[in-house]
């Protein structure tokens, strides 16, 4: 009897070798998420650490209106630009999202070729085993056969 042959091992492998793709760039979107979480946690504190320093340099005292819309103006770009980087991470998230349930989605039909694979080979040992067993009672019976005759 011919060697187990899976007619899908092709399509199994290019499967195996998705799965191995779409971990890779699950794994680059997560961490261009963490960077850009990270940045946005720098922006956060540096906005706070300016304010701290505003409120320091100026206490109770008096401030110019130039000067507070100079720093109303600053601070209003920084928060622009704070919102633009928490929006960015929200739309990474969401490709985050996206690869993971491509992987699922990858991972699901791999897990049913494998076991499609199972099935198969279970059944080539099955239809093996029935053939050695034919085998073994056809020897078996020319034994006994051949036997009997010496007999006579």
């Amino acid at each position: 009897m011919k060697q187990f042959e899976f007619r899908l091992q092709k399509v199994m492998e290019t499967t195996r070798a998705r799965e191995e793709l779409q971990k890779k760039e699950l794994a680059l979107a997560l961490a261009e998420v963490e960077r850009n979480e990270a940045m946005l946690e720098r922006m956060l504190d540096k906005l706070a650490e300016e304010l701290d320093a505003f409120s320091a340099r100026h206490g109770s005292k008096a401030i110019r209106v130039s000067e507070l819309m100079q720093y109303a103006s600053y601070t209003d770009k920084q928060l622009g630009e704070i919102n633009t980087q928490r929006d960015d991470i929200v739309k990474l998230a969401a490709l985050v999202d996206e690869h993971r349930r491509k992987l699922l989605e990858i991972s699901k039909d791999k897990k049913i070729l494998e076991r499609l694979k199972e099935k198969r080979y279970e059944e080539y040992r099955k239809k093996l085993r029935q053939v050695e067993q034919k085998f073994m009672d056809e020897l078996s019976a020319r034994s006994f056969h051949n036997g009997a005759q010496e007999g006579n």
